[in-house]
């Protein structure tokens, strides 16, 4: 499985709120129905751009068995191409595109329960690390302390950038998504203790040169 992560901007003269409604009740009936090798299809509508980051309105997670599906084989007929082309250009300002491979490190015993709260953190490796040795580390290393430290965390997945299919766009080396049941659990039961909070942040240090949270709605559109 190959999974594409889309950071999604709205067109200038739109609102967020008309953006979502177009997002949702237009254009994602349309990708179900003409984008037939399309698996699984999560919208993370964003709530809160973080303070100094870009702005972003949504982040779509879009899964196929293997790239060739979304470069040669995402459309139904030339009709349906069409079709969804000129529904993006009705709302879409921008989007910048990466392949990435999914792992899913914790997962709730019930996966049909959505979690309460969602962060989706797109990551930067720091400047003296290759992205092979930043993968290894959180992978390897850091990946364990997030899971030992955070109590309230129900889901969190790490997805390893493998390629970047925009020629703009920032170069993200991964994107974590951290799910937590409820807002009292992603405020209160963030860290363990003061301790675990401090190794995980001089962890973070280590390998990440810039991150930032993006706190979404998570529509899951086709499990």
């Amino acid at each position: 499985m190959v999974k594409l992560v889309f950071l999604c901007r709205r067109r200038p003269d739109l609102s967020h709120a008309e953006y979502v409604e177009r997002l949702l009740g237009g254009h994602v009936p349309l990708a179900l129905r003409h984008h037939p090798t399309l698996g699984r299809y999560v919208v993370n509508v964003v709530d809160a751009n973080p303070p100094g980051a870009p702005e972003l309105d949504s982040i779509g997670e879009l899964c196929f068995d293997a790239l060739d599906d979304f470069r040669t084989r995402l459309y139904d007929s030339p009709e349906g191409e069409a079709i969804i082309q000129r529904d993006v250009a009705g709302f879409m300002g921008g989007a910048e595109a990466y392949v990435t491979t999914e792992h899913v490190q914790k997962a709730p015993a019930d996966a049909s329960r959505p979690g309460g709260v969602k962060l989706v953190c797109p990551l930067r490796r720091r400047a003296d690390l290759s992205h092979e040795a930043f993968v290894a580390h959180w992978l390897e290393r850091h990946v364990p302390l997030a899971k030992a430290h955070h109590p309230g965390l129900v889901r969190y997945v790490t997805n390893v950038v493998d390629a970047r299919l925009s020629p703009g766009g920032e170069a993200w080396d991964g994107f974590a998504e951290l799910v937590f049941a409820s807002e009292a659990d992603a405020r209160e039961r963030m860290w363990d203790s003061p301790e675990g909070e401090r190794v995980v942040r001089d962890d973070i240090a280590r390998f990440i040169g810039h991150t930032m949270p993006y706190r979404v709605s998570e529509w899951v559109q086709r499990p």
